[in-house]
């Protein structure tokens, strides 16, 4: 739908008076809302209430461009948070391409922007957002676009408002209704009134909507060409801001081609979120990708922001091991000399420097991204082709053919892409493959014991939304009694493991849910793949590991698809039928889009040189021409993959020789830094070794004077003890010359007592001397007990007992 927002101004209102004229006659004066506008899929396109800004401004001079800073974005009815602080930033005329991971907020970005209550978005813009069918009616396609902008009917009533307040003479006002008039049609020419219908056919007709179609009324069409309608809408208002959320999904490749170039020719700004590669690569002028709860923008197409991003994480990478190589050198450094006291400043500096490194913040680990992979069951052998086309027409009325003479071979080698205009055929000519349909004439000779998978554009509506993908494979197969750990093996080959397996479908994400039905699909192991749109509902990751599964698949595939990075990177040939129902070969995709959509353009003749003949002259002729273009596509695609391999090559040893030259630099500056400091710590040794030589040298004196000082007191000790000793000499001389009296006396004294010569000795070496022995000789004791124990005191006396 869309979803159109206006927003109002102070609109001076009636103060008195009935009323008259036509204002008069529809029921008296109305209260005018002056409240802002936002109309949306919900809206009635019919009711008008507000006042464009426009009417009572001028918003020529005003600025277009979006800047929303600090956005933050939680998922809808769960809290979780997809946007943290990021800034939004849409400038005029650019055309950006919103990508990022399944489930990332794409879409619920889309509809926040459309909803109105960003705080900072500029409220004078229009905006619109295409997301679903437009509620439709009655009316023909044609009519209802060239009427869905609610600003026609709003323009009409306002101008018949102020025809009502010149007619109304009691009427009070404070503006001038004659140039509000005037105002409201320099608005109608702006956004072309006059020539909305011729607009609307335009629109619609590049759509790819015959004749027939566009006086078709809209509530007759299938959901399909709904979308197409709300599409038409979108691109027929024109608004300032157009949000497209996957806008080719019901679209031909002529329809495409038309969006594209109208969307490169659209002079105001868009934001479109697609999974078709080759339509972004055309249309946008920028991408804005969500990662890490950031919005990152990048200049050009979707090939060029894959390069840049690749680039950008290769330079994250190198930073990263870079700075990780300085960290830990400093740390070496840090931990080698931290207990060396002349390294201690050098320490002080490095641990300052990681310090400040960690303040300003390090470079985060670049992680390699987990790439999405599943792979298809492996087929068993079939002996035969799976089906052969043989003459084969069919028409839903006899008189009218869809398809005619159709003659084709499907084998478990091919990988088909059918190419032709919405409605001519694709879908029918997949049914009567599988037998789902019958042919009018002619035959269709299918394999019985080949197996079928068929993807719809529809498969995942099949999915119960209650049931885990464990019970729902388990329900769906009752009679195969397949066990819990059966049906988990078989769901890991589609990248769902662990508690994936065991949520309920409801809360998976789309490229989730996606993957279960391609598991509920291949339960049975098919020999082919029959494909429907298989992309229109997946987003760019889940597509590409769809293309890696499709080419690991062993067996047949036949797709109808209007993703051209798609076919182009799985089809080996492509059946092409235009709109007669001609059918026909071939081996390049612009061939067979030429001779398929050759009614669709004017300018191009078509080509029908690969078409089926009768003859067996043009059957040669045609299987001629096959095998010449195989053998040429082969030759290009082994050019190109020489082509591509050199350049690989040449970009990867350019790498590697950036690499290696970052890596030398670091070391050489690494090396420099080391000498430098090494010359610094040998004159700061250089110092400090001259400071210990004067230490030393004044060391040496003091030991020297000490020594010296030392020598002389030993001197003067040696004579004082030589002095003493000569003393004692003396004194012992002296003594000498005594002893011989004393012991004359002793052993006078001692006779009296009887005591022997032995004891006489022991008495005169013990320094017995004249005082002792006149104590003797006054004793008067007898006994010679007694005299012992006077002999004994004499020698206690003596100090040597």
């Amino acid at each position: 739908g869309t979803a159109a927002r206006r927003c109002s101004s102070t609109m001076p209102k009636k103060k008195k008076g009935g009323g008259k004229g036509r204002r008069a006659k529809k029921g008296g004066d109305k209260k005018f809302d002056q409240t802002k506008k936002v109309f949306n899929a919900e809206d009635d396109y019919e009711k008008v209430e507000k006042v464009p800004l426009y009417l009572v401004e001028d918003l020529a001079s005003k600025n277009r461009d979006v800047v929303v800073d600090g956005l933050d974005m939680v998922e809808p009815g769960k809290g979780k948070l997809l946007l943290h602080r990021t800034r939004l930033k849409l400038s005029q005329t650019r055309r950006y391409g919103l990508c990022g991971k399944n489930g990332i907020g794409k879409s619920t970005l889309l509809a926040l922007i459309a909803s109105g209550k960003l705080k900072e978005f500029p409220s004078h813009l229009k905006v619109l957002h295409v997301r679903q069918e437009v509620p439709c009616d009655s009316r023909p396609v044609v009519q209802f676009v060239a009427e869905c902008d609610p600003e026609f009917k709003f323009l009409s009533e306002e101008e018949e408002r102020m025809y009502d307040f010149l007619e109304d003479e009691n009427a009070e006002l404070d503006f001038d209704p004659q140039e509000r008039l005037e105002k409201i049609e320099e608005r109608r020419r702006d956004i072309g009134v006059d020539s909305a219908i011729a607009r609307a056919t335009n629109i619609i007709t590049g759509l790819g909507f015959t004749k027939e179609m566009r006086e078709k009324k809209t509530e007759d069409l299938s959901g399909g060409w709904r979308c197409r309608v709300a599409l038409a809408c979108a691109l027929f208002v024109a608004p300032d801001l157009l949000l497209l959320d996957e806008p080719t999904n019901h679209l031909d490749f002529p329809g495409v081609t038309w969006l594209e170039n109208y969307l490169k020719n659209y002079k105001k700004t868009c934001v479109v979120v697609s999974h078709d590669k080759t339509f972004l690569n055309n249309v946008v002028t920028d991408i804005v990708h969500i990662e890490n709860k950031k919005l990152n923008y990048y200049k050009g197409n979707y090939k060029s922001f894959e390069k840049v991003r690749a680039e950008n994480r290769r330079a994250a990478e190198k930073a990263y091991e870079a700075q990780q190589m300085k960290i830990q050198k400093m740390k070496e450094f840090i931990e080698r000399f931290k207990k060396d006291e002349n390294q201690a400043s050098l320490v002080q500096s490095r641990m300052k420097e990681l310090a400040k490194m960690e303040r300003e913040g390090l470079a985060e680990e670049v992680k390699d991204e987990k790439e999405l992979s599943f792979r298809f069951p492996e087929p068993s052998k079939l002996d035969h082709d799976i089906a052969r086309i043989i003459d084969m027409s069919f028409g839903y009325d006899s008189k009218k053919m869809v398809l005619k003479n159709v003659n084709f071979n499907v084998t478990m080698k091919d990988r088909v892409g059918v190419l032709g205009v919405n409605g001519c055929g694709k879908s029918t000519l997949l049914k009567l493959i599988l037998e789902m349909l019958e042919p009018t004439s002619g035959k269709i000779e299918f394999n019985r014991h080949a197996r079928v998978a068929y993807f719809t554009q529809h498969h995942m509506d099949l999915l119960d939304p209650s049931l885990t993908p464990v019970e729902f494979l388990q329900q769906k197969f009752k009679g195969d009694n397949i066990k819990t750990h059966e049906a988990r093996k078989h769901l890991g080959r589609f990248a769902l493991s662990g508690d994936l397996q065991l949520q309920p479908i409801g809360s998976l994400s789309g490229g989730q849910k996606s993957r279960v039905s391609f598991a509920a699909l291949t339960w049975k192991q098919p020999h082919v793949l029959v494909m429907d749109e298989p992309t229109n509902h997946l987003d760019i990751e889940t597509i590409e590991a769809l293309i890696g599964a499709v080419k690991a698949f062993n067996g047949g595939v036949i797709m109808v698809s209007h993703d051209q990075y798609f076919l182009e990177s799985i089809a080996e040939e492509f059946w092409g039928i235009d709109d007669k129902g001609d059918t026909a070969r071939f081996l390049d995709i612009d061939e067979a889009k030429e001779f398929s959509y050759a009614s669709c353009f004017e300018d191009k003749k078509k080509k029908s040189s690969g078409s089926n003949s009768k003859t067996q002259k043009m059957k040669k002729a045609k299987k001629e021409r096959d095998a010449q273009r195989k053998a040429e596509k082969r030759e290009r695609d082994a050019k190109r993959k020489a082509e591509r391999e050199a350049r690989e090559t040449k970009e990867r040893e350019e790498r590697e020789k950036r690499a290696q030259e970052q890596r030398e630099a670091f070391m050489n500056e690494m090396a420099e830094r080391e000498k430098k400091e090494e010359e610094q710590r040998k004159a700061r040794e250089a110092v400090e070794a001259a400071k210990k030589a004067e230490q030393d040298r004044i060391k040496a004196e003091k030991a020297r004077a000490e020594a010296e000082a030392k020598r002389l007191a030993d001197e003067k000790k040696k004579a004082e003890m030589e002095a003493q000793k000569a003393a004692e000499a003396k004194k012992a001389a002296e003594e000498a010359k005594k002893q011989p009296q004393t012991l004359t006396k002793l052993r006078t004294v001692a006779s009296q007592f009887k005591i022997d010569e032995k004891a006489i000795q022991v008495l005169a070496e013990n320094e017995i001397d004249d005082d002792d022995i006149a104590d003797l000789e006054k004793s008067d004791l007898k006994d010679l007990g007694l005299k012992m124990a006077q002999i004994v005191r004499i020698l206690k006396a003596a100090k040597t007992f």
